[in-house]
């Protein structure tokens, strides 16, 4: 058996001689030719016979030679020589299904997603049969999930030609994204022509009910809901948008029925106990709603919100949960964490952070809001913990003003003001707060208002932060948390003035 090593310099050998140009031809071949001996006494004779073929030719094609490279080079898994072998490739022959084909299963096997399917929709381009209908499927998928919608349209285009329309799941797919672009007419003829084929597909049902509730059809949505939840009776995201029709339509008597019938026969999910909080709080039931209220953050891994026994009028922070757990991991326990919180009616946000992040003897939180809360005082009395947090009271950004900079571990933006001049300065003041690796957590990054511009928090803070390019870093953004996380780099010290001075 020919010992590896010998492939080894071979290969090294063809690479010297392709990259030299000063080189002449038949050392090219001869690499070629040295490299097909090597690999039939391997045994690996379909590899051979290319390479032999490569070294018989008059002018050997280095588009050719630097793929079969990349496929030597993806065996022995060496990826980065590999994707410099293939990369070159494409140089040669830009329109190699295969070359790209190679990448992407390179990519693959590195774990970077993105960059895989890229490279498997570019080769599907140029080879459109290299793809079955299922894998088409799961490339529109993922190409949905990352917003490139024209991208993935054409891929489950194709996936309903090669599976003759058969893939209900696809064109339930496409139906999602004319809804995601806006175009509900388009949308709501796909799911009626899934139903005309399947008019059991419970799935179809609840998607033509969320476009009913979007035109306000609430009655039309009420029925689309119910016979999802009838055709499936575990249909969870049904079940979640009937009781939220309810209580959009001030119907809260059978959202409260539809919330006990969720948790009696289908699963107590912590989203049903925060829909049937809102829903007593408005029948004036105050006391089950905030047990109610407590249930929904113990499911979400609060428990002391239950075992604390605290109360709050609403819910407006246990979805941000998850995105803050994640974000704060660093800091639960540390020494020395100080946390500066800015704007009203964050009482939920002051007890959580003090249950699960400072927990520390030494750990503060400075909570700075323009009146104080009576509730928030008797919360914090049950955190026992309400020593480590100073209440400043008045004009936010003239208190925040008086601050010290370079500060604060963590810099919470929660301002209900949409103005984009004031996102812009909100933003200043804190990037100068917080300190070098330091957290800013900006809310309502996601409202936009399409009528004026004047209202955009998202526009002042793309403004300020492009200011400071490369001075900070992104971290992970919840879907649902309609906030945009940064962390400061460590180098950077604040030398951006205070915006209210």
């Amino acid at each position: 058996m020919v010992n590896s090593n010998y492939l080894i310099q071979a290969i090294y050998d063809c690479e010297q001689a392709l990259n030299n140009p000063e080189e002449k031809l038949e050392k090219l071949q001869q690499a070629c030719h040295d490299l097909g001996n090597i690999l039939q006494g391997m045994g690996r004779f379909n590899e051979a016979v290319q390479w032999h073929s490569l070294a018989s030719d008059s002018e050997p094609n280095k588009g050719e030679i630097y793929s079969y490279l990349g496929q030597l080079h993806i065996g022995q898994q060496n990826w980065k020589k590999a994707i410099a072998s293939l990369k070159n490739g494409l140089q040669y022959q830009p329109k190699s299904a295969k070359v790209y084909s190679f990448l992407a299963q390179v990519y693959g096997h590195l774990g970077e997603k993105e960059t895989e399917i890229e490279y498997w929709y570019e080769a599907a381009n140029l080879s459109p049969n290299l793809i079955n209908a299922h894998g088409y499927h799961r490339l529109g998928r993922f190409l949905q999930a990352h917003g490139q919608l024209d991208k993935a349209i054409t891929c489950y285009q194709r996936a309903q030609e090669r599976s003759n329309g058969s893939l209900l799941e696809v064109e339930c797919h496409l139906g999602e994204i004319w809804l995601q672009k806006g175009k509900l007419d388009q949308s709501i003829a796909i799911y009626q022509k899934i139903l005309e084929q399947d008019p059991t597909y419970a799935k179809a049902h609840h998607k033509l009910g969320t476009i009913y509730l979007k035109q306000k059809r609430y009655e039309d949505a009420i029925i689309a809901f119910r016979q999802a939840i009838k055709l499936q009776s575990d249909f969870a995201s049904a079940y979640r948008d009937l009781v939220r029709t309810f209580i959009q339509l001030k119907r809260f008597d059978e959202a409260i029925a539809t919330c006990h019938a969720i948790i009696n026969l289908v699963q107590e999910y912590p989203w049903v106990y925060t829909h049937l909080s809102n829903a007593l709080r408005q029948k004036g039931q105050l006391v089950e709603a905030a047990a109610s209220l407590q249930k929904a953050c113990a499911l979400k891994g609060w428990q002391e919100c239950q075992t604390n026994d605290y109360s709050f009028a609403r819910d407006n922070f246990s979805y941000r949960i998850a995105t803050w757990e994640s974000c704060f991991q660093p800091l639960i326990n540390r020494p020395q964490t100080h946390i500066l919180l800015l704007g009203d009616e964050q009482d939920m946000s002051v007890c959580w952070l003090l249950d699960k992040i400072l927990t520390h003897p030494s750990a503060k939180l400075t909570y700075i809001q323009e009146s104080n809360s009576e509730q928030l005082d008797t919360n914090l009395a049950k955190t026992k913990a309400a020593e480590k947090v100073t209440q400043l009271t008045g004009n936010i950004h003239k208190l925040a003003n008086s601050l010290e900079a370079d500060t604060f571990d963590v810099v919470i933006l929660q301002d209900k003001c949409k103005l984009t001049t004031r996102a812009q300065k909100n933003a200043s003041l804190a990037w100068t707060l917080a300190k070098g690796d330091g957290l800013i957590i900006f809310n309502d990054y996601d409202h936009n208002n399409r009528r004026s511009q004047d209202k955009n928090p998202r526009l002042g803070i793309e403004q300020f932060l492009s200011s400071v390019q490369d001075q900070w870093s992104t971290m992970p953004k919840a879907l649902y948390a309609n906030q945009f996380i940064i962390q400061k780099k460590k180098t950077i010290k604040a030398h951006i003035p205070h915006p209210y001075l």
